[in-house]
């Protein structure tokens, strides 16, 4: 039998086969090769722009800022600096490179200050400069290019502030930072941390009780609020009656009964701004209560705000935005921009029991039940994030009663310290670290104290001296000036320096109005202050905004103008926001400085000006701010 024997190999078919594969693999490897070769170089090409750019953009903030006009430029190095030259550059023969320069324009312009968002078409802002570096170059006949930009400003801001003038008067150049040059004599500058108009002269030795009043009931009268002749009275819980009553005290010997309210619980304190009262309240579910007033003789309950806690709110106070109350040893903050509607913004544990507060500025300073910290101080300048500041533990284990702030220092009443002091002064120049200034033992509790001028009046638990007046002008020897026997404790009081509400625990007669038989009680009508001469240390300088803190009761009024030189002695010509000398900077908040009136001046000063159309009633400066930016010639 002939056996045939099966042989394997590759067909011609197969042969082609892996020879196109092998093919197709080399081309896809040599093209991948040149495509990683151009990625490669196209890379290498952008870094190298790029970084050419970015040198450039280092180097034009070496520029002398009045070189910096729009067009475009290169720039070259020589003699160790950085110069501009017109037009583009080409480097290693390949990159063009080209700075340009162009205005900014912005939003908004005030007093030639322009500032704000920046725009297509607005105001030409001469103190910014927009800088962009284009580098480009060709690769196979196509243009690359890499573009950076970034905006220059020509200014650091400095600012000046001032804070006390108690140093006096007399100096011409800035160097004491209390002192000034001169003033006229209707500025009052005797208070530490306060410029005022200068108010009349207290004779303590005539003041005489000149009317009391006997709300219905056998009910202590919690607080007392006056304001245009209106005395706004708030009790404990009348469980058959009102805690809210209006009186009409115009007619300080005749006072009468005009209104009144039920709030269903015991009223803690009160305060009235325009046409609304705010009530701090111990009703579980109304602890923050707000009237309209703009009726005295109908007020209407028209807000009621629940704090979280089940227990009654101590006090409260209030500024045109906002209102703080305090609940055991929480403090509360509300918006009142609508006060028909109060929104809650934030709250802070104190860590301890609270009893009083008094708001300035962006602080809220409280007395406390904690033995370990009596004063505590919150800042509220954001009132939605409320944030703890200072605070001082007074010597032993006392609670605190009740506070007061005037201008940089602050009061404190404590309850009986025995053979120690319950009156104690503070310096809150820095509200961080209070300093304690000086102290007075009165022998007892006080309950409640206004200061009026250089004195405070002290409500204490004696019984035949329930009221007690000292001098406390200088800290360190505070004085006994006068006392009053009333028929209860003064709880409560509202105060100026002609007449002194006073809200008792009397059951009789509990609310008295004490007369101070002063000799020109008035504030004066106005008054003017102009500051040392400050220097800036350039004539490359611009004047940004001037800013300050204060009150200005209705009616009176805080204004300043600015002056500038480029020599120390002046002349000093005293011009307002348009440039001049009849128009004033009013807006505390912040008010542009006129642009040009005192563009690249080395000195200037400032000049105060205090006026006041009401009765009992002065501005009062705490603080002023003025903004400069000094920048590279």
């Amino acid at each position: 039998m002939l056996l045939v024997k099966k042989t394997t190999g590759f067909s011609l078919v197969e042969l082609l086969v892996a020879i196109s594969f092998i093919s197709v693999s080399l081309v896809v490897i040599l093209t991948m090769n040149v495509f990683n070769s151009k990625l490669w170089q196209l890379n290498e090409d952008k870094t190298k722009a790029t970084f050419y750019a970015a040198e450039s953009l280092e180097a034009i903030k070496l520029i002398d800022w009045d070189l910096l006009n729009p067009g475009d430029y290169h720039l070259e190095l020589s003699s160790n600096a950085w110069t501009l030259v017109t037009g583009s550059e080409l480097l290693e023969e390949r990159y063009t490179r080209t700075v340009n320069i162009a205005d900014v324009q912005r939003l908004n312009n005030d007093n030639g200050h322009v500032y704000g968002e920046i725009v297509e078409a607005g105001f030409v802002d001469t103190d910014s400069k927009k800088i962009s570096v284009t580098v480009t170059w060709l690769v196979s006949g196509d243009t690359k290019q890499v573009t950076l930009n970034s905006y220059l400003e020509r200014w650091a801001a400095d600012r000046f502030i001032q804070t006390n003038w108690v140093g006096g008067s007399g100096q011409a150049d800035w160097l004491d930072t209390t002192k000034f040059y001169s003033k006229t004599s209707g500025v009052d500058i005797s208070m530490p941390g306060v410029a005022s108009l200068r108010s009349g002269f207290l004779d303590w030795s005539q003041a005489t009780t000149t009317a009391n009043f006997n709300l219905p009931g056998n009910f202590d009268e919690n607080d007392v609020y006056e304001l245009n002749g209106l005395a706004y009275i708030v009790t404990e819980n009348n469980a058959a009656g009102a805690e809210f009553y209006i009186l009409d005290v115009n007619d300080i010997y005749n006072p009468y009964q005009i209104a009144s309210l039920n709030m269903e619980s015991g009223v803690t304190s009160v305060v009235v701004q325009d046409n609304y009262a705010y009530l701090s309240t111990e009703k579980n579910d109304g602890e923050l209560r707000v009237i309209d007033v703009s009726n005295p003789y109908n007020p209407v309950i028209v807000a009621t705000e629940d704090l979280a806690a089940n227990a009654g709110a101590s006090d409260l106070v209030v500024n045109a935005t906002e209102v703080y109350i305090l609940q055991n040893q929480t403090l509360f903050s509300f918006g009142i921009t609508d006060p028909t509607d109060p929104q809650l913004l934030d709250s802070i544990d104190l860590g301890g029991l609270s009893q009083q507060l008094y708001l300035s500025g962006n602080y809220v300073y409280v007395a406390t039940g904690d033995s370990a910290k009596e004063l505590q101080i919150v800042e509220v300048t954001n009132p939605a994030a409320l944030q703890l500041a200072g605070n001082y533990d007074l010597p032993g284990a006392l609670r605190g009663t009740d506070v007061f702030v005037r201008g940089t220092r602050a009061y404190i009443s404590t309850e009986n310290n025995g053979s120690s002091p319950e009156f104690y002064i503070f310096d809150i120049a820095n509200p961080n670290s209070p300093s304690l200034l000086g102290s007075y033992e009165v022998g007892e509790m006080i309950h409640s104290f206004a200061i009026v001028g250089p004195y405070a009046l002290l409500g204490t638990n004696f019984l035949e001296a329930e009221l007690n007046v000292v001098d406390v002008s200088s800290p360190s020897n505070i004085e006994a000036v006068a006392s009053f026997n009333l028929n209860g404790h003064v709880l409560g009081m509202s105060a100026n320096c002609a007449v002194i509400y006073a809200a008792t625990s009397s059951n009789e007669n509990e609310f008295f109005i004490i007369s101070t038989e002063v000799t020109d009680c008035d504030y004066a009508a106005s008054g003017e202050l102009e500051s040392s001469t400050f220097d800036t240390a350039s004539t490359a300088v611009v004047y940004n905004w001037i800013a300050w803190t204060g009150s200005t009761p209705a009616n009176t009024q805080i204004r300043f103008q600015l002056a500038s030189s480029n020599e120390s002695t002046g002349p000093w010509n005293y011009l307002g926001p348009d440039g001049s000398n009849s128009t004033y900077y009013t807006n505390g908040a912040r008010d542009f400085i006129h642009y040009t009136s005192h563009l690249n001046h080395q000195y200037f000063r400032y000049k105060l000006f205090l006026d006041s159309q009401a009765d009992l009633e002065t501005p009062i400066l705490e603080e002023v701010t003025i903004s400069y930016s000094t920048y590279p010639q």
